[in-house]
């Protein structure tokens, strides 16, 4: 058994409940600018921060170079605290909260054409918050724009934010901007931006005619511009109006003794095809959150409504941008920014391109993966038995350093699933969250896992990243040893939508009802779309509730009979079950 290498022989081997962890190893470890790379201050010295252009009148505050700064009904404040990396943390805290935004930004920073840039800092939040990045441009001008990262949750230990970008020739300066929209406290620490040639940008918009009509809002009929029109529904005053300001025409409205029902400004819908796929943008401004609704109208009558994103209150004009794929039997699409709530929304800028794939719209066939993360022993006892009964076989994201230590699979129980068609992939060397290591430690994990899957005869070019934790960095070392990564966007991953570095998933917790999965199952199988459960510990009926050995604090563990008739379910389905490797390959054809 010590010959196989996956074998690994440690004095002491530590399961992290908490990559937090990782942090007591030494500074060594933690993700941070090369030498004399970073371009932002210390928290500790002063800096001259240019303010924000067409800012609105704000309240704010400076320390080491940030500024806080807030409008609407709020009250906040910015002070130097101890960090938990060894080192200094900026503290927001945001007391008496009711409408507006509050902001924390980095100083100002110019940057060189055509230069790749990576920024990153360790934050933690009892609160929601969101990262967006304001560029200057040669003009002069400047655009705040929400960058495309979920909504951030809570969390009581230091996580990453970050973002990559190619300044080319429209970027001459660049902040990073926190926003918050609540009560709570925001820790923000480790903070740097560097020129840097290892990370993978997020790929600029794709240009393309826009199909909003009049998106300059243009003539004014009695409602409004030609092709828009005011739209409010339910127990609430509505009001709306066209305005104008240093950057054009935008469209306002205004609710007040708001009960039930939304508020908005619409267009006339543009006619669109089942499974064709479009890139939305808009700019907005609002003192209350507001929802990016894509509505289609339908061949059989009756319309579907998806609910892109729901983004925070902006004192300052913000840009959004969402994907999203016309459902079957769609006719037309019309995709609009919704208020619930009394307040003020405004809103320019709207774009709709058709940014369809060339060749077939969709695959000719649905499918499904299933897959378990972390190589638990739980796994092999309680779920390959439920899965032999279907004859499904499953994708195994595992840690080699896991492999041969308590509560994980033995080797040799990871060659008999190899052997039975199950597919061994990789979910790093260790289960550390790579977006907090330095990058040799991070090149070190994602290598080691590949070459010690391969020497045991396991090669593979799939990865699940550890806590679904990735960042253009990652991405970058990540892609020179994998060809899958399995990323955590929840979602049915289509033909139009398939991006091979961040597959779209689906978590089953033991939240996850048996109607839910059969929602996923159908809307899988009327797209033709590729579903990839994820699934992690397996207990038994009697020890519902518990999470013994887990490596994440989460809901992740379901019991067997939960287990059974999920699978029931997948084989009733009639869908196809392969491997994540497998899938891909069939799906994409030769």
């Amino acid at each position: 058994m010590l010959l196989n290498p996956l074998v690994v022989i440690l004095a002491v081997v530590a399961v992290m409940t908490a990559a937090w962890f990782l942090f007591t190893r030494g500074t060594g470890s933690m993700a941070q600018a090369r030498p004399g790379a970073n371009l932002l201050p210390a928290f500790g010295t002063t800096a001259e921060v240019t303010p924000a252009a067409s800012a609105p009148a704000r309240a704010s505050s400076q320390v080491g170079g940030w500024t806080e700064a807030h409008g609407g009904a709020a009250e906040a404040s910015l002070e130097l605290a101890d960090g938990e990396l060894g080192g200094q943390a900026l503290k927001l805290v945001v007391t008496d909260y009711r409408s507006g935004d509050v902001t924390l930004a980095t100083p100002r920073v110019s940057v060189q054409p055509h230069q790749t840039y990576l920024f990153k800092a360790f934050a933690s939040s009892d609160t929601d918050f969101t990262l967006l990045a304001r560029r200057h441009h040669p003009d002069g001008s400047s655009t705040l724009e929400q960058l495309r990262n979920p909504l951030e949750r809570p969390g009581n230990t230091p996580f990453t934010v970050s973002d990559a970008f190619d300044s080319g020739d429209a970027t001459t300066a660049v902040e990073y901007v926190f926003r918050l929209a609540s009560e709570g406290t925001l820790t923000v620490e480790g903070a740097y931006l560097e020129p840097a040639s290892d990370v993978r940008p997020g790929s600029a918009p794709q240009a393309g005619t826009n199909l909003v009509p009049n998106p300059g809002f243009a003539g004014m009929q009695p409602d409004g511009p030609d092709s828009w029109s005011p739209y409010s529904a339910g127990a609430l005053t509505a009001e709306s109006g066209r305005g104008q300001d240093g950057g054009g025409s935008f469209l306002w409205t205004r609710i007040t003794n708001y009960r039930n029902g939304e508020a908005k400004w619409q267009y006339q819908p543009v006619p669109v095809a089942q499974d064709r796929y479009f890139e939305f943008g808009a700019s907005y401004r609002a003192d209350r959150e507001v929802d990016i609704v894509a509505e289609f109208e339908l061949a059989g009558g009756g319309r579907a409504f998806h609910s892109l994103e729901t983004v925070l209150p902006a004192d300052e004009w913000t840009t959004v941008s969402e994907s999203f794929q016309a459902p079957v039997g769609a006719t037309s699409a019309m995709v609009t920014l919704v208020a619930h709530g009394d307040g003020t929304t405004s809103v320019r800028g709207y774009s709709l391109t058709d940014v369809t794939r060339p060749g077939p719209l969709r695959w000719d066939r649905p499918m499904v993966s299933i897959t378990f993360d972390d190589g638990w022993q739980s796994v092999y006892d309680r779920a390959l038995p439920l899965l032999d009964r279907h004859g499904f076989r499953s994708t195994q994201y595992v840690n080699a350093s896991s492999i041969e230590t308590p509560n994980f699979m033995t080797a040799a129980e990871v060659q008999q699933l190899h052997q039975a068609g199950h597919e061994i992939a990789a979910h790093s060397y260790e289960h550390v969250d790579l977006t907090s290591i330095g990058t040799d430690r991070l090149d070190d994990q994602v290598r080691r896992s590949s070459e010690a899957l391969a020497a045991a005869g396991l090669d593979t070019r799939d990865l699940a990243p550890p806590y679904g934790r990735t960042d253009p960095q990652v991405d970058w070392y990540a892609g020179k040893y994998f060809d899958l990564i399995r990323g955590t966007d929840d979602g049915i991953n289509t033909r139009q939508s398939l991006d091979p570095q961040d597959l779209k998933v689906f978590y089953v917790t033991d939240q996850t009802t048996l109607e839910t999965l059969s929602q996923a199952l159908a809307e899988t199988r009327r797209m033709n779309g590729w579903l990839i459960l994820v699934y992690h510990q397996i207990s038994t009926p009697e020890s519902t509730g518990t999470q013994e050995h887990t490596i994440a604090a989460d809901r992740s563990t379901i019991t067997s009979d939960v287990l059974a008739a999920q699978l029931q379910l997948i084989d009733d389905s009639n869908i196809d079950v392969q491997p994540v490797a497998q899938a891909y390959a069939q799906l994409q054809g030769p």
